[in-house]
Formats: C-alpha cells, sequence, structure tokens
C-alpha cells in the first residue's frame, strides 16, 4: 500500500514539474473557429515574434477551440 501512495505521489510531482518546464516554451494560441457553415477556420494568436517563431524548427501552441459567430 506504501508503494502505491509513493507512486501516485511520484506521478503527481512529475506532472507538476512537467507544466513547470513545458509553459514558457508555449509561443501563443491556436484558435479555432467551427462556427462557420464553410468549414473550420484556424487563426494563430502568436505571443512572440514571427522572426523568433521563424528561428525554431518546432513550436508548442495552447489549442483554444470556440465557436465565436453565434447561430441564432
Amino acid at each position: 500500500m506504501q508503494a502505491v501512495v509513493i507512486f501516485i505521489v511520484g506521478v503527481f510531482i512529475g506532472c507538476g514539474i512537467a507544466v513547470v518546464i513545458l509553459r514558457p516554451k508555449c509561443i501563443g494560441t491556436l484558435r479555432v473557429d467551427t462556427s462557420d457553415p464553410d468549414g473550420p477556420f484556424i487563426f494563430l494568436e502568436a505571443s512572440k515574434s514571427i522572426d523568433f517563431i521563424a528561428s525554431k524548427k518546432s513550436v508548442m501552441l495552447k489549442v483554444n477551440l470556440k465557436s465565436y459567430i453565434s447561430h441564432d
């Protein structure tokens, strides 16, 4: 039983460390608007400059999936 508790505590500590390390690497938000009947549209809301983004091999984005146009 003690090993299970230690394992669960280790998982939580590992997740916390991963969040702290990976969060600063996020360069912006990828906004996905699914409200248009023509199909989903994708917008990039960058918090870094284009030169900074272009100099990287890969980047990390947050994803915001939301319908921005209401169809009343």
